[in-house]
């Protein structure tokens, strides 16, 4: 059974020296993964909640958002993360009679794109 990852359990993972993204992907490859292993409505509201909770960078950047590598993910309303949350708002309250295919794209492609910015970040780290 899939379990979603909680801010406190990256907290934990953080302080113990795990990367701030690789917690952030984990938590997206979670939700995903949550989100197949079971046809039930009400995970999709389970999943909204947890992809709405804040990640480490919203901690290490806390009053200094503009300097956090995901920046642009959370001040731009057309990113695909908010594309995500408003996909799962509807979800939860019609997600019995709709393909979850669609939603389940979108959150892989936010995988991908989370790691691109990895590597980025990375690359500027080590430049």
């Amino acid at each position: 059974m899939v379990k979603l990852l909680d801010l406190q359990e990256m907290q934990k993972r953080h302080e113990k020296g795990e990367d701030p993204f690789a917690l952030a992907i984990e938590k997206w490859v979670r939700i995903r993964d949550f989100l197949l292993e079971k046809d039930d409505p009400g995970r999709y509201k389970e999943a909204f909640q947890c992809g709405s909770t804040k990640i480490i960078f919203c901690l290490d950047y806390q009053n200094h958002c503009p300097l956090c590598p995901l920046a642009g993910v959370c001040f731009d309303s057309q990113s695909l993360y908010y594309q995500i949350m408003r996909q799962l708002q509807v979800y939860s309250t019609a997600g019995a009679l709709l393909s979850k295919g669609p939603l389940i794209d979108l959150i892989e492609s936010y995988i991908r794109d989370l790691d691109g910015y990895r590597q980025e970040w990375l690359k500027k780290r080590h430049s």
